[in-house]
């Protein structure tokens, strides 16, 4: 069993799990109609899509083998 081998695959699948969940986090976030400030833009979901997507992209860096793993025992 190539324990690299898998575990380039996790991050590969994870990663990309986590970038679909931020897009459809974002698609189908609730508005309220009548919000039209600039504030509406920050809000508790808005964080969790970029740090979904930052995890994710992290990931699949990591699987790619862009970004090196550490050495595993």
């Amino acid at each position: 069993m190539n324990i690299a081998a898998i575990a380039h695959r996790f991050f590969l699948f994870g990663g990309a799990i986590l970038v679909a969940i931020a897009l459809l986090q974002l698609r189908l976030r609730r508005r309220a109609p009548d919000r039209t400030s600039r504030l509406a833009l920050v809000d508790a979901t808005v964080v969790r899509v970029v740090l979904f997507a930052a995890v994710g992209i992290l990931a699949i860096l990591v699987g790619a083998g862009v970004i090196p793993m550490t050495k595993i025992r």
